[in-house]
């Protein structure tokens, strides 16, 4: 059964892209899906190694002369859950349903970015009464894992040098620009030895998390700081603290919302737990605000293997010491985020504890330090640093014809003044634009909020009225 009005082609397309698998790095499904759209349609595509399709659309009758137009959207969806959900994202379809005039998925991200990109270019491609210039509808691969899939796209595909970008979230805002950032991890080998002690597992949860981007400045709590400062305690006060495993936050674009520590100890439990109360009520007054749900968990479990002593504190240490959150604002752009950092990961993993970092800022230099920042920290405590990914951000062009464009349009059909916005937040545009250094760029998108945690949620009613007034400017192009 449908939970949306099928009759309203962009709700039909994201509810029927809603059943189909698209996590990142799994998007080989929802690849098939739109190289099977396009041939019932039979519009030409273009299908690469990486899953990355563009499926072009010829000019509308009277359009023939138009300069063609650049569509561009994310097929993958950061797939976080709930710590009690079953959901499986490599085979179940979402669990969609609405509260309060919003969509949501039980227990799940919704996937509304970029799903909400990928619905609205079905929707174009399929309506045969839309008046538009030729169309190049972009979609991209593995967006929320480094941006591999633009980067990897070959820009020879494509004659557009104009596009509107359909990864945004606020129907009432343009994009303007986005940062570039780096990835970075710190990774610490051990050995494990035998173990005859109790063991303990502590528990951070009930944290809001969100995208670290866009939420980074909002002061919330990260599970896996807030796992390491209590760890830390315990060490400061004395307490025998050996490292079973530290598992904690899914993507390191996302704050971390849960973290768990496996720990051996000779000390008491008394102790223990007299200390951690401490700590967790010096937390709860720091974050009563931004994150009144916040909780933990002392477990008794069983483990004959653990850490030493001194890679258990080299780690705890590492985390604790390293820089995390806001570094610094724009003195240009009110309210804007110029340089941070998410410790998004913490994973044990085949005799290796990993700490995954996303750096932000559109300034290299920043980004630079930073890595120097985690490097110097790292090689004190015996763990070595490894670079995974960089990709540069997108510049504000203060002569960008489709903006003035839309803004314009915008003002004389709807009375609606958009806002310009610059973002935190690496886009993919950065990408593109500099493949295609002519490429003149403007964002667009629905209402939604809480994404890459499960509390996402998509503005149903915005969702149309983006889609309506999209279509009402290209037409115009």
């Amino acid at each position: 059964m449908t939970v949306l009005d099928s009759s309203v082609s962009v709700y039909r397309f994201f509810e029927e892209i809603s059943q189909v698998p698209r996590g990142s790095f799994h998007e080989e499904k929802i690849s098939d899906y739109l190289e099977e759209f396009a041939k019932e349609r039979n519009l030409q595509y273009h299908r690469d190694e990486m899953n990355n399709v563009i499926i072009y659309k010829e000019a509308s009758s009277s359009y023939e002369d138009h300069e063609p137009l650049m569509l561009q959207g994310h097929m993958d969806m950061v797939c976080e859950k709930n710590k009690d959900c079953e959901h499986d994202f490599e085979n179940d379809p979402l669990d969609l349903y609405i509260e309060e005039g919003n969509l949501k998925a039980r227990g799940t991200t919704l996937g509304a970015d970029d799903g909400c990109g990928v619905a609205i270019m079905l929707a174009l491609l399929d309506d045969k009464d839309a008046s538009h210039p030729p169309l190049e509808c972009v979609f991209t691969v593995q967006e929320e894992v480094g941006l591999f899939g633009a980067a990897a796209l070959d820009e020879k595909l494509l004659k557009s040098t104009r596009m509107i970008g359909l990864d945004c979230e606020n129907e009432m805002e343009v994009t303007t620009s986005s940062s570039g950032g780096k990835r970075v991890a710190a990774v610490k080998e051990f050995q494990y030895e035998d173990n005859d002690s109790p063991v303990y597992h502590l528990i951070i949860k009930g944290l809001s998390g969100g995208h670290s981007g866009e939420m980074i400045d909002k002061d919330k709590g990260n599970a896996i700081q807030l796992n390491v400062k209590l760890m830390h305690m315990l060490i400061k006060n004395g307490i025998d603290v050996r490292i079973v495993k530290i598992d904690g936050g899914l993507k390191d674009n996302a704050i971390a919302r849960e973290c768990g520590c496996m720990f051996a100890s000779e000390s008491s439990i008394e102790e223990i737990e007299t200390i951690i109360e401490k700590g967790f009520y010096a937390i709860k007054a720091q974050y009563r605000k931004q994150e009144p749900h916040f909780s933990i968990e002392l477990n008794r479990c069983s483990a004959n293997k653990a850490m030493n002593s001194s890679d258990s504190e080299a780690i705890i240490n590492t985390v604790f010491l390293a820089p995390n959150g806001l570094i610094a604002k724009s003195k240009e752009i009110d309210g804007l985020t110029l340089i941070s950092l998410n410790n998004g990961v913490i994973k044990t993993d085949d005799y290796k504890v990993e700490i995954i970092y996303s750096l932000r800022s559109p300034i290299k230099g920043a980004l630079d330090e930073l890595t120097d920042k985690i490097e110097m920290i790292a090689s004190i405590y015996g763990l070595s640093i490894h670079v995974n990914s960089e990709y540069g951000g997108w510049q504000y062009d203060p002569h960008s014809q489709i903006r003035k464009q839309m803004k314009e349009f915008f003002n004389e059909k709807y009375g609606i003044d958009l806002i310009e916005r610059a973002t935190h937040g690496g886009l993919e545009t950065g990408i593109f634009k500099a493949k295609i250094p002519s490429l003149d760029i403007v964002t667009y998108g629905p209402n939604m909020s809480g994404i890459h945690s499960p509390d996402e949620k998509l503005d149903i009613d915005s969702f149309k009225r983006v889609y309506d007034r999209l279509k009402d400017f290209i037409e115009v192009l």
